[in-house]
């Protein structure tokens, strides 16, 4: 069962982005992924702003997934930061986004990137789950909720009761 917390690390989660601008938090998120995903922090930078310009990834509720593939990556990476006082991303309708969330896959996985996007989506569609995660006091409770997260939406209801 494909989970997006399975390429998501603690050590790629900050609670605190310091980015004043759309570039600036673009930097941030290459920086939180570039080692894991064994490019540099510019290029991952630069191939994220050059994915913004066709189009922006924020999303309704305050959530923009910066996204793109690269043939020098050899496995799915993401990152989540969150901006505390929000920052203008994309069109001026979109509103401040709170919740950033990284992607870079290689190029021959667009099948499971898609998938990871949307699961990403499907999650963060939830009103309460991005409250408790602008909450959140770590990167560790982050992952917690987005996992919890996960087992309820992936796991019928009566396997949760039952503890399976």
């Amino acid at each position: 069962m494909l989970r997006w917390t399975d390429f998501l690390d603690v050590d790629a989660i900050r609670p605190s982005l310091e980015a004043r601008d759309p570039e600036e938090v673009l930097n941030e998120l290459a920086g939180l992924m570039a080692r894991r995903a064994g490019v540099s922090p510019r290029e991952l930078a630069l191939n994220l702003m050059a994915r913004e310009r066709l189009g922006s990834t924020a999303m309704e509720g305050g959530v923009a997934v910066p996204h793109c593939r690269l043939a020098r990556v050899e496995r799915i990476v993401t990152c989540l930061g969150i901006h505390r006082g929000g920052l203008a991303f994309g069109a001026a309708e979109d509103g401040l986004v709170r919740i950033f969330v990284g992607l870079v896959s290689p190029m021959d996985t667009s099948g499971l990137h898609l998938n990871v996007l949307s699961r990403i989506a499907t999650l963060l569609r939830d009103p309460r789950l991005r409250e408790e995660l602008l909450v959140a006091p770590s990167p560790a409770a982050i992952r917690a909720r987005l996992v919890l997260a996960e087992d309820e939406h992936l796991l019928p209801r009566h396997e949760m009761v039952l503890g399976h």
